[in-house]
C-alpha cells in the first residue's frame, strides 16, 4: 500500500480524488445494489477518507469501514465522528459478527497484486458475511486499461488542499511479470511564484485483471456471480460484479 496514504498526503489524496468522483452519485450506485439485495449492514474495505462513510451514516444505515492507513481513518473520522473504522488489512480480517454485504470501491483491488493476496481477501470476505451475504466491488479491466496507458502514458490530475492547488503527474508501465501489474509512478507538486515544487514522489505497484480471473477466484471462494456491470467511470470503463455467498467454498482456506 502507498506511503502516501499516510500524514499529511492523504489529505492531498483526500482532495485529489473528491474532483473526479461524484461521491453522492457513488454512493446511490452502491446503496441501490445493497438495497436490491436487501442488505441492512454494510463493511467497506478500503474506506479511505471516509467519503462514502458519511453518506451511509446520513441515510442512519449500519456500515463499518476498514482501512490500512490510520491518517486516512484520522480523517474520515473527522468527516463522520460517529461512525466505525477499523485499522486493518483487507487481506485478512475477523469481524465480531458478519455482516450483509462489503463493499470494495474506487478499484482498491489493484492493490491485491498476488494470486495469495486475491485468495485471502475473498477467502476473509466469505467468513465475513451472514449465509447469502452480497459482495460488490470493482476492479481494473486489463482488456481495457492496458490500451488506455499505451495511448496514455501521464496522465495529469489537479485539486485545491487547503487553499493550494496540487498537481499529481501519473506514469505507468506494463511489467512482464507472472500476473498483469503495472508499474505506477507519480510525482505530486505545487507551483508557487511560478515555481514547480515536488511534496513527494511515490511508486507503486498495482494489478489489473481480466474477467475471467475474476470470475474463477469468486468461484474457488464460494461465490456466485448475480450480475456483471459494465460501468463508465473518471478515465476508463470499469467492472462491478455482484456476488453471493455460498454456504461452502469449493477450496479450503491455504490459512
Amino acid at each position: 500500500m502507498s506511503e502516501l496514504y499516510n500524514d499529511k498526503m492523504a489529505s492531498v489524496y483526500d482532495a485529489m480524488y473528491q474532483t473526479f468522483i461524484d461521491y453522492n452519485e457513488e454512493y446511490h450506485f452502491y446503496n441501490d445494489i445493497l438495497q436490491n439485495n436487501r442488505c441492512h449492514s454494510v463493511l467497506e474495505l478500503g474506506s479511505g477518507t471516509g467519503n462514502l462513510a458519511l453518506r451511509f451514516f446520513q441515510n442512519n444505515q449500519k456500515y463499518l469501514g476498514l482501512d490500512a492507513s490510520e491518517d486516512m481513518i484520522a480523517i474520515a473520522k473527522k468527516r463522520t465522528s460517529k461512525s466505525t473504522f477499523i485499522h486493518g488489512d483487507m487481506r485478512e480480517f475477523t469481524l465480531g459478527n458478519p455482516v450483509d454485504s462489503i463493499l470494495i470501491t474506487g478499484r482498491s483491488t489493484s492493490y491485491l497484486i498476488s494470486n495469495e493476496d486475491v485468495y485471502y481477501c475473498f477467502d476473509s470476505v466469505h467468513q465475513n458475511l451472514n449465509d447469502e451475504g452480497i459482495f460488490v466491488f470493482d476492479f481494473i479491466d486489463a482488456n481495457r486499461y492496458i490500451p488506455y496507458t499505451e495511448n496514455n502514458k501521464s496522465i495529469l490530475h489537479q485539486a485545491d488542499c487547503n487553499g493550494i492547488p496540487h498537481y499529481r503527474d501519473s506514469n505507468w508501465k506494463l511489467t512482464m511479470s507472472d500476473n498483469f501489474l503495472m508499474e505506477w509512478t507519480a510525482t505530486y507538486y505545487t507551483i508557487l511564484n511560478n515555481e514547480k515544487e515536488i511534496i513527494a514522489e511515490d511508486f507503486s505497484t498495482v494489478r489489473v485483471f481480466t474477467l475471467n480471473e475474476i470470475q474463477l477466484f469468486l468461484y474457488m471462494k464460494g461465490f456466485e456471480v448475480l450480475e456483471i456491470i459494465d460501468r463508465k467511470t473518471y478515465a476508463y470503463d470499469t467492472y462491478v460484479i455482484v456476488a453471493k455467498k455460498r454456504n461452502e467454498p469449493n477450496f479450503h482456506s491455504l490459512k
